[in-house]
């Protein structure tokens, strides 16, 4: 029940003996003397795991010893790899879309004939001039016959010898035949003062001569702007052929109108044969 007197602090309960509840604060002093012995083994043993997690590197060290051995391992490896291993090769790369050997002249002309690598052929009587030269690049070897179309312009035609660039591997005869006509087309020293120059119907087929397995390539160059009479183009004409001495070439450059020349050029191409000694 309630006295009535005001409340003065804490009130124990009396026993039998009229004195304060010894019990209950016995009670009290158990539990307070628990919360210290907890707060003092906690706190040990939060010290302890995280000394052992490395820390702020107190005590031994062992954490940091540890991360910088890694780290040092790594580094290692990486400076021995990058030390030993080989450098990687560097394949070679072509010069340049048209690359041109030095002619050299190594072929005799056999009585009557233009001979040049693998291939011969029966030069047309109009083309009664001789060239130990050639527009064609890739090409050595060769022997070129012309015949005069108006002031220094000529029609040519010629055979020679295929020499791909050292280092570079060759393509086979149909991307042979197709380059030699790519790099005439943009050869720009050779077609004089015309200009606006474009390509027209090139076409490129398989071809089998004298059982010689090769790729011909044909075209015709218009030039936009010339001092001509006779002619406003000029037909090219690339056969590549697989000969016992190698890939050969013959070619023929024969402006378009003057038919006598493309008569001739026509003759040229089907007396086109292997060597004949």
């Amino acid at each position: 029940m309630s006295t009535g007197s005001p409340y003065t602090g804490p009130q124990y309960a009396q026993g039998p003996d009229g004195r304060g509840g010894r019990s209950n604060a016995l009670l009290i002093g158990g539990i307070a003397f628990a919360l210290v012995f907890l707060l003092i083994v906690g706190g040990t043993v939060a010290f302890l795991v995280f000394r052992s997690s490395g820390g702020n590197g107190a005590g031994n060290g062992t954490g940091s010893t540890t991360v910088s051995d890694s780290a040092s391992a790594t580094t290692t490896e990486e400076t021995a790899s990058a030390t030993t291993t080989p450098p990687e090769t560097t394949p070679i790369e072509e010069e340049r879309h048209c690359w041109s050997p030095v002619n050299e002249r190594t072929s005799e002309n056999p009585s009557g004939r233009l001979r040049g690598g693998g291939l011969e052929i029966t030069p047309p009587a109009i083309f009664d001039t001789r060239a130990n030269t050639t527009y064609l690049h890739f090409t050595t070897d060769a022997q070129t016959a012309m015949a005069p179309v108006e002031g220094s312009w000529v029609s040519s035609i010629g055979v020679g010898k295929l020499q791909w660039q050292p280092g570079v591997e060759y393509p086979g005869e149909k991307a042979a035949a197709e380059r030699l006509v790519s790099c005439l087309y943009g050869n720009a020293s050779i077609w004089g003062d015309t200009s606006q120059r474009t390509l027209h119907d090139q076409v490129t087929e398989a071809v089998t001569i004298q059982g010689m397995p090769g790729y011909r390539s044909t075209a015709v160059l218009k030039f936009g702007k010339h001092n001509f009479t006779k002619t406003d183009s000029t037909r090219i004409d690339v056969v590549v052929l697989d000969t016992p001495e190698g890939p050969s070439v013959y070619s023929s450059e024969i402006s378009i109108g003057v038919t006598e020349h493309e008569d001739a050029a026509a003759q040229a191409y089907e007396s086109i044969t292997g060597l004949t000694d």
